[in-house]
């Protein structure tokens, strides 16, 4: 084959597995939604860990592997970098900006927690923003089980969609720009089962992760946001309702 054949052929099935994924991902949210059982959602969690890596970490490295481009999980692409000098100077790349950037999540978690208990009286039991109600983990037990799945996406997704999605798009032609901006979409897309409030958001947040992708560069600094962000929302937030309760678990 070809080698300027191989990274459209590689785009075409990534895009072909996306779609089964996120049509797949609407109908086996419905029906996490509906346990209700913590002995039974608790290893959901885990099985949910295991497919983000099967459907976003393997692919990719074994893509990037065909592609002889595994170095790109530590080497900023060459391809990238005209779009990086047409990005104005956003501080993305000082150690500061990540520092306050992480610093502004977690306080935002915190506060977003107490404003909901002190003001609201009702547990967190999802935001009001987007669809997640069914991931907020319940007891300290579901607290626990969500850390892989928290991980899972945290690192999977970004070297999918940071990477290796617009290292394909620009295999195959076309600009880093575009890349980058249809890598950001199809993010947010993928978290169609949020609801639509939740495509927007995920999308917003994507957008903030390529741009830390690109003006860090590499991985490192939007792995660590995604993680924040994840945690934010998924353990910090439930864990502070959480104490002000009775142990359960």
């Amino acid at each position: 084959m070809p080698p300027q054949m191989l990274a459209p052929l590689l785009l075409i099935a990534t895009l072909a597995l996306l779609v089964w994924a996120q049509r797949n991902d609407r109908r086996n949210y419905r029906r996490f939604g509906k346990v209700k059982d913590s002995a039974r959602r608790q290893p959901l969690f885990l099985r949910m860990a295991g497919k983000n890596c099967a459907l976003y970490l393997l692919p990719s490295l074994v893509g990037l592997a065909l592609l002889g481009r595994v170095d790109a999980l530590w080497t900023f692409p060459t391809e990238f970098a005209p779009l990086v000098e047409q990005l104005p100077d956003l501080g993305t790349g000082n150690p500061a900006f990540l520092g306050m950037a992480t610093g502004a999540l977690i306080v935002g978690a915190l506060i977003g927690a107490l404003l909901r208990m002190l003001l609201l009286r009702r547990p967190l039991r999802g935001a009001p923003i987007a669809d997640i109600a069914p991931l907020i983990p319940r007891n300290h037990a579901e607290l626990r089980h969500i850390l892989p799945l928290i991980a899972s996406a945290g690192i999977s997704e970004e070297v999918a969609f940071r990477l290796y999605l617009p290292l394909l798009i620009t295999g195959s032609g076309g600009s880093a720009a575009l890349a980058f901006t249809a890598s950001t979409l199809i993010f947010g897309l993928l978290h169609r089962y949020q609801g639509w409030v939740g495509v927007v958001q995920t999308s917003l947040l994507g957008a903030i992760f390529a741009l830390l992708y690109l003006g860090w560069p590499g991985l490192t600094a939007p792995i660590l946001v995604h993680l924040l962000v994840n945690a934010a929302t998924l353990v910090l937030r439930p864990a502070i309702e959480l104490s002000f309760r009775p142990r359960t678990d």
